[in-house]
This record gives structure tokens, sequence and C-alpha cells, in this order.
């Protein structure tokens, strides 16, 4: 025990707790002894508070001793006390059992002699580590000091004292001895304590420890962002994963609040360190490789002390802080050696994959097969998500050996896994770079057929690329058969896709029938062939062949986007509400999967199919929020297409000046996706509502030449062949207007049945002949299948080509059509633009009334993103989401998601 003048650190002190050590200073300066008792709760003890009694005393002019009882206590008794009395005790070596009630009656002295005067302090932390002797003393000296102006402050921890310490402390409290209250403070001031020592907002990991702290928490918070424990990102303070040196004084300070643990209970912290903060008896036990049964009483000795607590199937520490003090106390080439064999213990109990690649890491290699094929088949079935499955791929192949057996399977993985998740240049550069080095024949073809979607989200060239890397794969001699065919499939599909027809169809031939990608892709390719003939129904029978084969694949590695492929021929074949169910089971599987590419394209099918069934409104909010999201990724074709379809609605609905801004951005994009076919057409449909007929019929001419014709025809959601005879005729070009019928008599021939290509040849004959009852029929069938917008059209050309009321009657009834679908100005040119726009006019005080995150979140409903995945985004709960979304929709008057991202996109058109 020495004198000492420690300056305390800064700790909150409750009222009662003040109250107490002023009234115990008050009575000391009267000359009245008394106790003051601290029970230890945290980690760290009550020792701040101490400090802080000590410095009030040594002000108030008191004298003040401070001594800390070790394990020394148990071997040597009374060496606390006589420690700091020594100088009159002689032979402190000497027989202890003999000199006992000699050192015991000295210390008394030494004390008495201290006290004259103002009074004396006594400060005995770590009381619990006292042995028997010690606390008989204290049981003697306290009560015999009553009368003298000494105070005791006595500090320990109840759950690791002796039955002769808690007997003692409990003698004392009976006989009026003080306990200070515990301080305990709330999450959110512990939170705040945090926020103001770190500058950022914590997560609850570092909560919990401060938490854990039952003292000078600021000091803890301070020391584990010094030693990296703590790091401040993006304005949040996370708890670094462990393994950094920790302070010296905090790791004393916490193995001393350990107490004496050997043998069994030090080996299962060790493992339980290891392991993590949660872990059963049955992992320390295969880790260490011990029985079970010795370390039972260890784990129940731990639990008892407070080390440890019980937890669900398991054991958990109660205290963070504990697991990586022990965690940072043992050697570097322990920690590797247990992590690796930690490894094949977590992955044997089935335990995340995350924790196993965990350990993977830390033990510098894959470790045994069995922990290989766990962390492969948690790629395979997603686990955590697209997003998740796709990080965790990418680790792996990172500790993976060069060559080393699977990785090829994980790098086809990783690659179809990263599209999905919309990182389509992080997994085209990944395919690329395994593809210039040297994997084998069945690795190449699997990333080749990966890659042959890929390029659908890249620049048409990367299309050209995949092509030629199949063509140098194909000359490989250790080829199997059915690689051959894969190889084939892939050529045909992105041939298909290129406009190739020919080529295509020679590749998809050699594709054949083996089963698998060829199956998949090489259906998928003829498809696009078919559709591009004009052969509707065949295009729709060869798509459901590719979606059953990509299916067979299982719900866990089925591509994303195969379904999309039943989405053009569906819409030629006028089978609107299939499209619907198709988007709507992608949108649930997209969502089910946690995956990002799908949702932009589905988007842009959805308002195609709305634009063929004449539904303008909803087909231009679908377009938008196409357009919106695949923004984010520019160098997608998609953009191109989507501003194409964005263009021709708007020009429907008579915004031109909106359309032409679409149709120029998406000229800047040089056609990127939709072809200079596609975007003559829309150059041609706007120049005619525009009426500036010369220019459309010019731009027209080139399109007619265009071998992409028929399949324009076949896959525009509105029809072509109507445009482009009224255009012939209009520069009384009687070739080109036979030429557009004979088309479009081809096309009704080759798909009876299919009633807009019956109602188109109808209406181009009828706009031929000037033929009232041909064009009459053609309105009537375009309203059979559902295509009022053609409809309308019909009427409004049979209106002109009649006479009299017959004309009266047919204009009204096209301009009933044209109102309905919401283009009255069409009708005859003789009514106004309705003046209702697309998009609801936004107030800026509604949008002003938003936080930032209800911004964001309204942001990514507008891209077509569930409340799973935005919480994901931002690290919130999908309950947090919902609220957000919930106060979005007060806020800016809204009722369901579709208005919600009408309001973004109208707040982005008022920004730009």
């Amino acid at each position: 025990m020495l004198e000492d003048d420690v300056e305390p650190h800064a700790t909150p002190r409750l009222s009662g707790q003040a109250e107490l050590v002023d009234a115990s200073l008050a009575a000391l300066a009267r000359g009245e002894g008394g106790v003051l008792i601290a029970e230890q709760q945290g980690v760290l003890g009550r020792r701040a508070l101490v400090g802080q009694v000590r410095a009030e005393a040594a002000r108030a002019g008191l004298r003040v001793v401070h001594g800390r009882a070790t394990h020394v206590d148990r071997v040597a008794p009374l060496s606390t006390l006589r420690a700091a009395l020594s100088s009159k005790v002689t032979g402190p070596h000497g027989d202890y059992d003999a000199q006992h009630l000699t050192a015991l009656r000295e210390i008394r002295t030494q004390l008495v002699e201290l006290a004259n005067g103002p009074g004396l302090l006594v400060c005995l932390d770590d009381l619990h580590l006292a042995d028997d002797v010690t606390a008989l003393a204290l049981r003697m000296l306290v009560p015999g000091l009553a009368h003298t102006p000494v105070l005791w402050l006595l500090s320990l921890r109840r759950s690791q004292a002796s039955a002769a310490v808690l007997g003692v402390v409990d003698v004392l409290l009976e006989s009026g001895a003080h306990r200070l209250p515990v301080w305990q403070p709330t999450e959110e001031e512990v939170r705040l304590l945090c926020r103001r020592v770190l500058g950022a907002e914590p997560d609850p990991a570092v909560v919990a420890i401060a938490s854990d702290v039952d003292g000078d928490a600021e000091r803890v918070v301070r020391a584990l962002h010094d030693a990296g424990h703590v790091e401040v990102t993006n304005g949040k303070a996370l708890l670094t994963p462990a393994g950094r040196a920790l302070p010296h004084w905090l790791v004393t300070e916490v193995r001393s609040a350990l107490g004496d643990l050997a043998g069994p209970a030090s080996e299962v912290l060790d493992a339980g360190a290891v392991l993590g903060r949660r872990f059963t008896v049955h992992e320390a036990a295969e880790l260490l490789r011990r029985p079970v049964a010795e370390l039972l009483w260890a784990a129940a000795l731990l639990v008892e002390t407070g080390v440890l607590a019980a937890a669900t199937n398991g054991l958990t520490f109660r205290s963070e802080l504990v697991r990586r003090v022990v965690y940072a106390g043992l050697p570097e080439p322990v920690r590797t050696a247990l992590h690796r064999e930690a490894a094949e213990v977590v992955a044997k109990e089935g335990r995340p994959a995350e924790e196993v690649v965990h350990h993977v890491e830390r033990g510098g290699r894959w470790g045994s097969e069995e922990v290989a094929r766990t962390l492969r088949k948690a790629v395979q079935d997603r686990a955590g998500g697209t997003g998740g499955a796709a990080r965790l791929a990418l680790r792996l192949l990172d500790l993976a050996d060069h060559g080393s057996t699977g990785t090829g399977d994980l790098t086809v993985d990783a690659v179809r896994l990263l599209s999905a998740d919309g990182r389509t240049s992080q997994a085209w550069d990944l395919a690329v770079r395994t593809l210039n080095g040297t994997p084998d024949a069945a690795t190449e073809t699997r990333l080749l057929c990966a890659l042959a979607e890929l390029a659908d989200s890249r620049e048409p060239g990367h299309g050209h690329m995949v092509v030629e890397y199949a063509r140098r794969a194909s000359a490989r001699l250790d080829l199997a058969e059915r690689d051959h065919a894969d190889l084939a499939a892939v050529q045909a599909y992105r041939l298909a896709a290129a406009g190739h027809t020919a080529a295509a169809e020679s590749a998809a031939a050699s594709a054949g029938s083996a089963g698998g990608e060829a199956v998949a892709l090489g259906s998928a390719a003829r498809s696009r062939i078919a559709l591009h003939r004009g052969e509707l129904a065949q295009a729709l029978d060869l798509a459901r062949a590719a979606v059953h084969e990509a299916d067979r694949a299982g719900p866990s590695q089925r591509r994303l986007n195969s379904r999309l492929w039943l989405c053009a021929p569906l819409v030629a074949l006028d089978r609107f509400d299939e499209v619907h169910s198709t988007l709507t089971l992608v949108a649930k599987e997209t969502a089910q999967l946690d995956a990002a590419w799908p949702v932009p394209h589905w988007q842009h099918h959805k308002a195609r199919a709305h634009l063929a069934a004449g539904r303008l409104r909803s087909a231009a909010a679908d377009a938008e929020l196409a357009v919106l999201t695949a923004r984010e990724a520019p160098s997608s074709p998609l953009l191109g297409r989507a501003l194409l379809l964005l263009c021709e609605i708007r020009t429907a609905l008579g915004d031109l000046d909106a359309a032409e801004a679409n149709l120029r951005e998406a000229e800047r994009l040089g056609g990127r996706g939709a072809g200079s076919a596609r975007l003559a057409w829309r150059r041609v449909l706007w120049l005619c509502e525009a009426d500036r007929p010369d220019d459309a019929a010019e731009v027209a001419e080139g399109l007619l030449t265009s071998p992409d014709l028929v399949a324009i025809i076949t896959t525009a959601p509105t029809p072509v062949v109507p445009v482009l005879t009224r255009l012939a005729r209009h520069r009384d070009d009687e070739g080109r207007v036979d030429q557009v019928v004979r088309i479009a008599h081809e096309l009704s021939e080759r798909n009876p049945g299919v009633l807009w290509v019956a109602a188109a040849s109808a209406h181009v004959r009828g706009l031929r002949d000037r033929d009232l009852g041909a064009l009459v029929r053609a309105a009537e069938l375009y309203r059979l299948c559902d295509r009022p917008a053609a409809a309308a059209a019909a009427f409004t050309d049979a209106g002109r080509t009649a006479d009299g009321q017959r004309a009266v009657d047919l204009l009204e009834q096209a301009r009933h059509e044209w109102t309905a679908v919401g283009a009255a100005h069409r009708a005859g040119r003789r009514h106004d633009r309705d003046p209702d726009d697309t998009v609801p006019s936004l107030s800026a005080e509604l949008w002003a009334s938003l936080t930032e995150t209800e911004v964001r979140v309204a942001r990514l409903v507008a891209r077509g993103l569930t409340n799973k995945a935005i919480a994901a985004r931002l690290t919130l709960s999908p309950n947090t989401i919902g609220t957000h979304v919930r106060n979005a929709f007060t806020k800016l008057q809204v009722t369901n998601r579709v208005e919600l991202a009408l309001q973004v996109i109208a707040h982005a058109r008022t920004r730009t």
C-alpha cells in the first residue's frame, strides 16, 4: 500500500455516489471512520471511480494509500498489506504463520499513525483476489479502527471472490458499510459518449464494447481507436476484425479482471477467442483435440466466474473486449494454426460460409477438401444473396492456389454472380483475364457461355469479341463433343443478337441438341432468327425450349434473363397477359436472389408490352424507370434501346420536345444496342408527328432498303407497315407501296391466326387501294387483339377515305380511341393535346419535406428495388426501409410505389 495521488479519468457520477463519498469524507474530517464498497461489474471494474475518490481525498488534504490485491496474496498471506507497511516488520520472507498477529498489530499501528491529522483514505482494489488471512485481517482492522479517521474504499468482483472475502464484505455491510451505487448508463448514453470520442456514429458492436466497461469507457474507446480496432469511415465508426495489438495497460487490466485462470479453462478461452464470440464446447474440444468431458468443468467455471455466458446452443463471451484481449495474447503462429483447424471445425458443424472463409483467410490456405466443398456450395446456393455470394467467390479465388482443383468452376460462378449483381464490367474483366490465361477446355467453354449472355449488357463490340473467343476455343484438340456444341451455340446466340441471321443459323445447326448450353443458347438464338424472319409462333416455341433447358439448372443457378427471351415473341403474338405474368415471375426471382442486372430489362419489356396494348401512360412510366436505371451503366446497350422506346411513347403522347431529347441522346450513343434501323424508325415516327412528311419519307426510304426491315416490322410494339405505306404514297412511289403491301401479306400468310398481322395487311391494302372496307376491317381486328392505338390509326385512315356522315362517324370513333389511349391530339389533328402529362407535377415543398434517407430510399424504389434489396444497399433493416417508404408516401401524397417512382422522375426533370 503506497501513498498515491493519481489523477482520475473522467467518468459520470450518480448523485447517490457523490453524496456517499462527500458524506464519508466529511465524517473523516470529523475524526470518524467508515467503509465504502464498490462492486465491480464490467470488464475493467470500478477503477475510474476509485481514482476519482482518491483524487478528491487528496485535494481535501487527506492522506491516501492505495493497494491492489493479487494472486501473490494466496501464496504469501498479507503480502499486499505488509508491502505497504513493512518498515517496522522484520523478515518479510520469514515464517508468516508465526508472525501474522505481530504483523497485524504493526499494520494497525502504522494506520493509526498515518491517520493522525487530517485523516486517511485506504483504497484496496481487486479485493476478490485477497487471501483468507487478509480477509481475516480486514475483519479485525476495520471494526477496530471505527473511531479512528480511516476511510476504507474496497473494490471487488463478487463473482470471483472467495467465501472468506464475501463473508467479510457481508459483515461490513451489516455493520454499516455503504455500497456505492452502480452507474449503469443507457445504450443511448454510451452511444453519445462513443460519438463524442470518435467523432462519428458508432456501430452497435462499438457501443456494446463501451457498455461492457464498468470504468473509464471513454479511455477504452479511445485506446481501441488508436490501436486500429475501431475505424472511422464515411462518418461511421466500425469495429474491425480482431488481430491487431492492444495497449499494454488495457491488456493488463483485462487479464487482471479475468482472475486466476489456467489449464483447461485457459485453453477453452483461447479456443473460443479464435472461434468467435459464440461457440460450443464441442467446437472448442474439436479444435483443441481434447475429449469434451475434459472441458466441461472448465466451461462451467468460466460461466460461473462471469467470463462466459450460456447462450442458445452454446457459449458466448460476455464481453467482446475480453475476447479480443485473449485473442491478442495468442502468438501469431498459434493463431494461424488454430484458424486453419477452425475452418474444418466450423465447416463440419455447418456454420455459415462467412465464418468458414474467415478462418480460411486467417489460416492462410483453403485447408481440407471438405472446407472447399462447403464454400463452393455456399457460392452455388447464393448464400447471402447474389451480391454476398459474388463477394465470397472473389475472396475464395484470392485464397486459391493458381490452377488448383475447382478454381475453374469457381471462376465461372463468380462471373455469373457478378453479372447478376449488376457488376458487369468486373464480371467481364474476370472472364477475359481467365480466358487470356490457360484455362482447361471445360472452363473456357463455360466462361464463354456466361459471356454470351453477359454481352447483352455490354457494347456491341463485346458480342463480336465473344464470337472470336468461341471460334478460337473451337480449334482446341482437347474439346469434348458437348463443348463443341456449346461453343457453336455461343456463336449462334451472339450472331443472332447482332442481326447476322444466316451465320447465326449455320452456327445454331452445328450446336445440335446435345443438351445444356447447346440447347438453351442455341434455342434462344433460333428464336431470335425466327422472330426476325417473321415466324412468330416458331419463335415462341423455341424461346420456351430455351427457358425450359435453362430451368433445369435449378432456381439458384438459373439465368435470371432466360425468361426475358419469351417477352418479344409474346408481345408479337398479342399475349400481353402472359408477358406481365412472365415479368412478375422475373421480378420475384430477382428479389429472392437479390440480383440487380434484370431490373431495368424487365422494366423495358414491361413498357413495350404496355405500348403495344395502347396503355401509353403506364408505358411511359416504366420506360422512364428503365432509362433511370440504365443510366447507372451507360455502357449498357439497354440505355439506347430504353431511350428510343421512351422517344416512341412520348411521340405518341405528343410530347415532341422530350421525345426529341431522347432521340438525340440515343443518336449520340451511336444507336448503341438499338441498331440503325430501330433508330431510323423512331426518327420517322417523330418526323411524322412533327408534321414533316417529306423528311420522314426520306428517312423511311433508307428503312425500306434495310435488311432489318422485317425484323423491325415483327418486333416493333406498334404497327410499322401503315406508316411506311402512307409515306410511300406521300412521295407517289407506287413501287414502295406495293413492296410494303407484299411484305405485310407474306407475314400474314406466314402467321395465320395472329390478328395484328392480319390487321396490318388489311390496313396497308386499304391505304393502297383506298378500300374503306379493308380499313374498317383492320380497325376491328386491331381492337380484337387489344391494340387500341393501332385501331385508332386505322379508324382515322378510314374516316379520311370515307365521305359525308360516314367519315364523321369514323373520325369520331377514332377520336374516342385516341382519347382512350391518351393521345387525343392525333384524331385528324382536330383536337388539342391532352394537357395531362405522363408524370404528375411535383410540389417543391412536398419534396423538400423528405429527409435525406427518405430521398435515397425513394430513388431506389424508382429503380425497381424491393425493400429487402434497398435494406442491403443502405445497411438498414427491411422494416426500417418500409417505414421510410410509408413516410415518403405520406409526404408526397402518393399511394403506391409506381406513383412514388413518377414523383422521383418529376424531381429529376426539375433538376435538369
